[in-house]
């Protein structure tokens, strides 16, 4: 680079994709030490805070059915989810954390908040504020009801 700047310095997306996949990397690192990946994390903390049917949690951490399927498959083989029947419909299923599955969560919970943090204090207060109230107004506002994240977009 002649000029010394990315020629992708100005695209939102590819700026926004590299700075997504740095966070990955360091979160993936962080749960790997209590053995879970980034889907079961989100997993694990939306069933701390609340029970619901495994439909309610798919569409609330916006993870495909059969993703979240398959995701509560491997939580439950490593002991930290339980699915019972819904006592008015049998039909549907009730994840439920463990005690192993909340300690795991809370354990995971704090290995990536200290990673996040880390991130975050790279930028000074002002500027680590508003990329917060950016992405929240983008993740909760703009692209609330933007597809899954597992799904494929179609052209």
């Amino acid at each position: 680079m002649e000029n010394g700047e990315h020629p992708l310095h100005g695209d939102v997306n590819w700026l926004l994709n590299r700075a997504w996949l740095g966070f990955g990397l360091r979160k993936t690192a962080a749960l790997e030490t209590v053995g879970v990946n980034i889907k079961e994390h989100f997993i694990l903390v939306a069933l701390l805070t609340t029970p619901m049917t495994q439909l309610e949690l798919s569409a609330l951490v916006k993870i495909d059915k059969s993703v979240i399927t398959a995701t509560l498959d491997a939580l439950e083989a490593k002991g930290l989810v339980v699915r019972v029947a819904d006592l008015r419909d049998r039909r549907v299923r009730r994840p439920t954390l463990t005690p192993r599955g909340r300690k795991a969560c809370l354990r995971a919970t704090a290995a990536t908040e200290k990673v996040e943090q880390d991130l975050l204090d790279l930028l000074d207060p002002p500027q680590r504020d508003a990329f917060l109230e950016a992405l929240r107004f983008y993740a909760f506002e703009e692209f609330a009801d933007a597809p899954e994240f597992t799904r494929r977009l179609r052209k």
